[in-house]
């Protein structure tokens, strides 16, 4: 009966952990599994001994208010890992919390570590290879320029693919989506996705909103579609979007059947780029962060580009609009270009089928669970 232990601490990483814990108990029925997570986890079957989730931070600065619940956290699994001395501990994402504190300390008990989905250490922190060296046993990565980039550290890594090349995919017809969000096919569709935490949705929906006013007043046919994450309460979006003075039609909880219909989006940089990557959605990049977690990244970053969708691509393929470069007139601009510039939207289209191609085949969540029950079968 192997007993596993993961770690995740945003939303992103408590979803892929929880796919990962549900196709590892479909092949593996007598696997127990136990951690810090969140509800998605929680719902996939594994014991949660603390909902991480809810400190989910950007950078060391912001996650300085959530000290507490972390220093919380870390006991119980102290005395978790002393106490069921679980076959193998599976770190996701998380790399601020996960890297320097819960990777020793599973190794203070003498356990096997295996690292799924790598913090971007190949962008800032490369300083942060020792501890992987030192304290993780495998890294498994979801994209090919990682696998290369740890090959290169000789660090012990294997590439299993992105998730999304499964998962990208609409449930509902075209016509069904415009039905259920009350929108005219009519008429051309923005996207709006401020991210998935709280904290991104208010440094971002301000900012989208005031875009969405200025498209508005320049282009008068256009409808505006925002998809919700489920970590993101309607009342961070609701108060918002009525003192717009706009129309934003709320997608609750699925993407997916979202971005199928969306001519062009403003995104915060994240999973959700690739997501749109994946239906063919032409974008322009945002993110706002707090000045010190910005300051603090411009001074380590290490590549020229932050949105995924660029860094997979290798090249600018989608615009950036970053910190102070990110107002609304900037952002209006750049997304009232791509619907006016049918040949450019077309190309940049084409380029993200090549980002697309790059995530791997399907079953990457399947080559991740065949070889974490590798890793925990060898140790039991």
């Amino acid at each position: 009966m192997p007993a596993l232990c993961f770690v995740a601490g945003d939303p992103s990483g408590d979803a892929h952990a929880a796919r990962l814990i549900a196709t590892l108990r479909a092949r593996e029925p007598s696997l127990t599994a136990a951690g810090l997570g969140g509800p998605a986890m929680q719902r996939a079957g594994m014991v949660l001994l603390d909902d991480l989730t809810k400190a989910a931070a950007i950078g060391p600065f912001d996650a300085a208010r959530h000290l507490g619940r972390l220093r919380r956290a870390k006991r119980l699994l102290d005395e978790h890992l002393a106490r069921k001395r679980p076959d193998l501990v599976v770190l996701v994402d998380f790399g601020d919390f996960n890297l320097p504190v819960i990777a020793p300390l599973a190794k203070r008990h003498r356990l096997p570590v295996l690292y799924y989905i790598s913090p971007q250490v190949w962008a800032w922190g490369r300083w942060r290879l020792r501890y992987i060296r030192r304290y993780v046993d495998r890294m498994l990565v979801l994209f090919p320029f990682e696998e290369a980039f740890y090959q290169r550290a000789g660090i012990p890594v294997t590439w299993v693919g992105h998730p999304l090349a499964d998962e990208a995919r609409p449930a509902l017809r075209r016509e069904e989506a415009m039905g259920r969000f009350g929108l005219n096919g009519w008429r051309m569709t923005v996207g709006l996705l401020p991210g998935s935490r709280i904290d991104e949705v208010r440094r971002h929906l301000p900012l989208m909103l005031g875009t969405a006013r200025q498209i508005q007043w320049r282009m008068p046919g256009v409808q505006f579609l925002l998809p919700r994450a489920p970590t993101v309460p309607r009342e961070a979006i609701d108060p918002l979007a009525a003192r717009s003075g706009l129309e934003i039609r709320v997608a609750d909880g699925a993407v997916y059947d979202a971005l199928q219909l969306m001519d062009a989006a403003l995104i915060a940089s994240g999973t959700a780029t690739l997501e749109a990557a994946c239906c063919g959605v032409p974008m322009v990049v945002v993110y706002r962060a707090s000045w010190p977690t910005y300051l603090a990244a411009r001074a380590v970053l290490r590549v020229p580009r932050i949105a995924l969708v660029n860094v997979v691509a290798g090249r600018s393929v989608v615009p950036e609009l970053l910190q102070h470069r990110a107002t609304p007139a900037r952002a209006a601009a750049a997304l009232i270009e791509l619907l006016r510039d049918e040949p450019r939207c077309e190309r940049m289209k084409e380029e993200l089928r090549a980002v697309r191609e790059q995530l791997g085949p399907p079953g990457a969540v399947e080559r991740a669970a065949s070889v974490v029950l590798r890793a925990a079968e060898g140790r039991s």
